[in-house]
Parts: structure tokens; sequence; C-alpha cells
């Protein structure tokens, strides 16, 4: 087995473009809020948390959605969203996972948003 000398600059510049690249595959994709399966996604995880809780939540709008890939077999969706109780309307935020190949979602939390004043 042979091993080859790497200078110190050669190493650092390799280490430099490996963490650039860990960093972009990482890096969340802001998705259209108007797509249909993006909507559907949002009505997915308000219908699943009403089950969970017991709530009565009715999705009033997807404010954002940001998409990661997590591993080479899975996405993780982030929305940010507004749900009504049938008296006020809040900020939630709700994480989902989907396996790659499958049309199925799995809500791994739904949280009320932390109050931001404008």
């Amino acid at each position: 087995m042979a091993f080859t000398a790497v200078s110190s600059k050669e190493g650092s510049m390799r280490s430099y473009c490996h963490i650039m690249l860990f960093l972009v595959l990482l890096a969340p994709i802001n998705l259209n809020v108007e797509e249909p399966w993006v909507i559907e996604m949002a009505n997915f995880a308000v219908t699943e948390h009403n089950k969970r809780s017991n709530a009565n939540l009715k999705l009033a709008q997807v404010l954002s959605c940001g998409a990661v890939s997590a591993s080479p077999i899975s996405n993780i969706y982030t929305l940010r969203l507004l749900a009504n109780d049938g008296v006020e309307t809040h900020k939630y935020t709700a994480q989902l996972i989907q396996m790659f190949l499958s049309s199925t979602y799995n809500l791994q939390s739904f949280e009320l948003a932390p109050f931001t004043p404008l």
C-alpha cells in the first residue's frame, strides 16, 4: 500500500473544500409556499397535530417552507404557518421528515412559534 505526502497547504485546502461542500449540502432550500404539495404538507402537519393533541386547528396560511437533505435517504421540511383554533390565529412551526421515494410524511414536531413583535 503506497501513501502519498500531501503538503499542509493542499491538506488545508482540501479540508476547506469538504467543509464548504458539507455546508452547501445542508443549506436549507426555500420552497414556494403556493405549491400544492407544500400546502398538502402543511395540512398534513395540522391534521396530525390535531389527532395527537385533541386540538381543532385549521390551516390559515403557509408562511414559509424550507427543506434540508438530512441524509442520503430523507429530507426534513420546516414549515412556518398560521393556524386558527376558531377564536384566534397563531403562528406555528412544524417539522416533517419524508423518506426518498415515499409520498408519506412523519410529523416530528408541531409547536407554537415564539412571539415576535413587529
